[in-house]
């Protein structure tokens, strides 16, 4: 029995990397940024604010070899509420890509995504819709996904936050 659990182990551990380290030739490392925020009256019942972000992406190489022209894809996913609506929330994603000429190992590349306008509306105090709808909608980001090609169009790397976006979302070119 402890041969067989060796044997077992030892099988795991040849194939886990392979499968692992096909798609890490590049790591990518997303983080937000504001780029810009107001608020303002919509009536004399509610308010707006909103909130304008994009993401700063650091794409580094983890080839031994330079990487030329990587192309990183990349869907933001996020909900875009509706004031005064009873409706399950819309998801939305915004698509796009950026391709680096040279990615060099330990020498990371920054782009920004395009940016996105996240609304929060919502009614003053006392006030209420007669119907029920929602009194205050807030549109957030509900998830990130990228993905980065080599220059023939291999996958070389990929990030999802949350880690089920590529079950749960559908991928937008």
């Amino acid at each position: 029995m402890m041969k067989t659990s060796r044997l077992h182990l030892l099988a795991a551990l040849v194939l886990l990397p392979t499968a692992v380290f096909a798609l890490d030739e590049v790591t990518i490392l997303p983080s937000r940024k504001k780029l810009d925020e107001d608020k303002k009256r919509l009536d004399s019942s509610s308010s707006e604010k909103t909130k304008e972000i994009t993401y700063c992406v650091k794409v580094t190489s983890r080839a031994f070899k330079e990487l030329q022209n990587v192309t990183v894809k990349y869907n933001v996913f996020y909900e875009d509420v509706e004031l005064g609506s009873k409706d399950e929330a819309a998801v939305k994603v915004i698509a796009g890509s950026e391709t680096l000429s040279s990615l060099l190992i330990s020498k990371p590349v920054e782009f920004e995504t395009k940016s996105l306008e996240l609304k929060q509306e919502s009614l003053d105090a006392g006030w209420h819709f007669t119907d029920g709808a929602r009194a205050s909608a807030k549109d957030k980001v509900v998830g990130l996904w990228f993905k980065a090609f080599n220059a023939e169009g291999q996958q070389i790397g990929e990030y999802a936050n949350p880690t089920t976006v590529p079950k749960k979302m559908k991928w937008k070119e």
